[in-house]
């Protein structure tokens, strides 16, 4: 099949036999298909423009290796294969693998004939030496954090873009991108009995859940997506702790909507990258024709009201949601105004955290998702679709769309009638991550505020390590005008504080409790123009919310 006819046809999706797995798994271990073992061979001018979707480099990179040795190195052979979508020979192929064998790499549906021969099972004779190859997929190395260290698997998903002509099929299946990765690394990692995972695609946040959740059930509404999960899961079934004949014991794939398929059904983890990507829906839409990788078939943000408000009743009692979303901004609306409207529906039990990372004007919105699914490839559809994401805005006065993360938690049944907490905070800065361990001591914190301010304010508190301090003020002024405090670690954030916060931070060096040093500044800054009680009851209120976003800490 050439790259031209492959427009028009997807191929098939890889094949979960656990007994060429296993051969597979030996031969990738054996040929040292890692991400360490590519970041050596490619170097970091190849391997950064491969990070930017410019593969040149690299394959330039990989040819010379493969035209320099006798006998080409395995994993330059497989870099070249499956990252790039380099022509690979049956010999090289077989070198490479040994174990599998090009015959068994077809019967996965991992390779096919590069010349003009159907996928699918070989031929008798097709198997020689000279016979030219291509990938049926995109097979990556992928370094997990794990408990017991960092562990090397393999995700196998849809060609990307760069590797096929034309758009992308409506069934493709997206693989390891910036917000899956985001998603993983901002997750609160705590051991649970039950996860779920809305939307899972190839499955790359299983890997992960797995980890530390005792089963796990998996929804997808394409059958496409749940097969190359199935895959991923059963080749890295060792490091995952799963029996490959019998991945149902911990982990459930099932076929569905949103959160139709569980139906009455908790859990203390649920964890999502939905399809969220804001699609215009025109009268002519045809359904068959969604990417249902991103587009979940609703007008506007409704998708993400709709998942929102269904995620409470899933969640067992203290458990929490994380996902990643986009949000619509309005005209003269600020651009948390979706956000909160969302909240409404839930109940005082329920606490949200939402963190705006992005925001897009609407132009550059459609851009965005026009060439995320090359659409510029047909310039007549691409400038139809265009004009209806800007009609289909200006519908609903839409100037902008957010992006971000969002944290739900159903609070445990011993928390009482304490004030729900809502938060929603613009942070539109670079990060450290993981935020995982971030987001979960924020939360922490947040509930022993809303549980007994003042047992916070009766602990010692210090400044944590990371927080430093920066004064502006115009030349010849006395005192300061602005006084930031600033995070070095974390979510990095940056905030102004008054001058008397600044004075308690000044001395939290972990020998006095917080309420101590209130009383104290307060009584040093207080004059005749300013009453005692009142800035103390500010102080109060500010260092609590010094302490929430983890500036102080429990010494």
């Amino acid at each position: 099949m050439s790259h031209l006819e492959q427009q028009h046809v997807i191929l098939p999706a890889p094949v979960a036999d656990s007994e060429l797995l296993a051969a597979l798994r030996t031969d990738l271990v054996s040929a040292q298909f890692t991400n360490e073992r590519v970041t050596q061979l490619l170097g970091p001018v190849a391997l950064a423009a491969l990070e930017r979707d410019q593969p040149v480099p690299a394959a330039l990179r990989v040819s010379e290796l493969l035209a320099a040795e006798p006998a080409p190195d395995p994993c330059a052979v497989l870099t070249g294969l499956w990252l790039l979508g380099l022509e690979t020979t049956a010999a090289q192929l077989h070198a490479a693998l040994p174990q599998v064998g090009v015959d068994g790499l077809r019967r996965l549906n991992l390779v096919h004939r590069a010349d003009p021969v159907a996928p699918g099972p070989p031929e008798p004779g097709e198997g020689h030496d000279a016979a030219l190859y291509r990938p049926s997929v995109d097979l990556r190395p992928y370094q997990a954090e794990q408990a017991r260290g960092l562990a090397d698997l393999w995700v196998a998903s849809d060609l990307p873009a760069a590797q096929v002509q034309g758009p992308l099929h409506p069934e493709h299946v997206l693989g390891i991108g910036g917000a899956s990765l985001t998603l993983a690394a901002s997750i609160h990692r705590t051991p649970v009995k039950r996860a779920l995972e809305i939307g899972t695609g190839c499955g790359i946040q299983l890997l992960h859940l797995l980890d530390h959740a005792e089963h796990v059930v998996a929804t997808d509404l394409s059958q496409r997506a749940l097969d190359f999960t199935e895959f991923n899961l059963a080749l890295n079934a060792p490091a995952l702790r799963l029996d490959p004949r019998d991945l149902g014991a911990r982990v459930e794939l099932v076929q569905g909507s949103l959160l139709e398929p569980v139906a009455g059904r908790t859990f203390d983890l649920i964890i999502s990258n939905p399809p969220f990507v804001i699609t215009p829906r025109p009268q002519d839409e045809q359904i068959d024709g969604r990417y249902t990788y991103r587009d979940g078939g609703r007008a506007g943000d409704l998708l993400m009201a709709e998942l929102i408000a269904s995620l409470p009743p899933h969640l067992a009692e203290s458990g929490t949601a994380q996902l990643l979303g986009n949000w619509e901004i309005q005209d003269h609306a600020a651009w948390d105004a979706r956000p909160r409207l969302w909240c409404e529906t839930f109940g005082a039990e329920v606490d949200a955290w939402f963190i705006q990372r992005d925001r897009q004007e609407s132009s550059a919105y459609a851009e965005t998702w026009l060439r995320d699914a090359s659409t510029q490839r047909e310039p007549e559809n691409y400038r139809r679709r265009y004009a209806e994401y800007l009609d289909d805005f200006d519908s609903r006065a839409v100037l902008a769309v957010g992006f971000g993360m969002i944290f739900i938690r159903r609070r445990p049944a011993d928390a009482g009638a304490i004030t729900p907490w809502r938060r929603f905070e613009e942070l539109t800065g670079a990060v450290e991550q993981p935020l995982g361990p971030v987001i979960g001591a924020t939360a922490a914190r947040a509930e022993a505020v809303a549980r007994d301010p003042q047992a916070v304010l009766d602990a010692v508190l210090a400044v944590a390590a990371d927080v430093t301090e920066e004064r502006h003020q115009r030349f010849g002024a006395v005192h300061p005008e602005v006084i930031l405090a600033r995070q070095g670690a974390g979510l990095r954030r940056s905030r102004a504080v008054s001058s008397a916060a600044a004075g308690l931070l000044g001395a939290a060096d972990g020998e006095y409790q917080a309420a101590a040093l209130v009383t104290a500044v307060a009584a040093l800054m207080a004059d005749e123009s300013t009453d005692q009680g009142q800035l103390q009851q500010e102080l109060r209120s500010e260092i609590l919310d010094l302490y929430v976003e983890g500036y102080l800490r429990e010494s």
